[in-house]
């Protein structure tokens, strides 16, 4: 029985390309057992094809095709038991960062549907948030632009964690002060608000549980004024005092739509 295998055939069995082969013998990964020069042939002995399966399921676990090398140049269970842990880690990982990708997505899913309800748009409520998570710096009353897009820039970047603006929402703080002299487009902090215990982090402080006005509205900060103002008039009518500053949160902006009418913002003043 003739064991010698053409290249074609080995990459047709094994479900890979001629290429994939040719460039594992060119790194010295999984060399042909004979060569035919003169015709161009390349052949593999049946016995390689347990070697091939092992490369293929290494490089599936996502082991670089150098570290597979250096495992065959001198392989050994004791040299395999140790990949495969340290794999059996990394996956670990990874299955921990995608549950959290998972509870991200379905967090921001939930909340957009809520938020989106025509029926609640523009109309004042009462609503009880448990404690959150805040991370915050002066803007000093700049309201400008650049301001805004540095500060939340410089907040992403002391959390250290590429997945912190979409587990949170950004929000602006106005002071109590400039919301009872009716003073609504200065901007005292830039901030990035959580569910509370997504981060262990030494600038991240707690707004603690309580009572809100809230109102939710089409467009950016621009029509932010009106809306305090319908806000406040509510509060009055029913006899409800603020306790703190007011918070000007965004639901969707250009980063999430190029369509400005579907851009939502939420406004909150805590309540006595």
């Amino acid at each position: 029985m003739d064991k010698k295998i053409l290249i074609g055939e080995m990459a047709k069995i094994h479900n890979i390309s001629t290429q994939t082969l040719r460039y594992y013998d060119s790194i010295g990964l999984l060399k042909p057992r004979h060569k035919d020069e003169e015709n161009g042939y390349r052949y593999y002995d049946i016995e390689q094809f347990a070697q091939l399966d092992s490369i293929l399921f290494l490089k599936k676990l996502g082991m670089p095709l150098k570290d597979i090398k250096k495992y065959f140049s001198n392989r050994n269970l004791k040299i395999l038991t140790d990949l495969l842990n340290k794999k059996e880690k990394d996956i670990d990982k990874e299955i921990e960062l995608l549950e959290r990708y998972k509870k991200s997505i379905s967090k921001k899913l939930e909340f957009l549907e809520e938020s989106i309800e025509e029926a609640r748009l523009e109309e004042c409520e009462l609503i009880e948030l448990e404690d959150r998570d805040i991370i915050y710096i002066s803007l000093n009353d700049r309201t400008d632009i650049y301001s805004v897009e540095y500060g939340i820039k410089e907040l992403s970047n002391r959390l250290g964690d590429n997945l912190c603006l979409f587990d949170g929402r950004i929000g602006a703080f106005i002071s109590q002060e400039d919301i009872l002299n009716k003073r609504y487009t200065t901007f005292r902090d830039i901030a990035l608000i959580f569910d509370h215990g997504i981060f262990n982090h030494k600038n991240i402080k707690t707004l603690h549980k309580g009572r809100y006005a809230r109102i939710i509205y089409r467009g950016l900060y621009d029509y932010a004024e009106t809306y305090f103002n319908k806000l406040i008039k509510f509060m009055d009518i029913n006899e409800l005092e603020s306790v703190g500053d007011g918070i000007v949160l965004t639901i969707t902006d250009s980063a999430f739509s190029s369509k400005e009418e579907e851009y939502l913002t939420e406004i909150q003043i805590p309540l006595k």
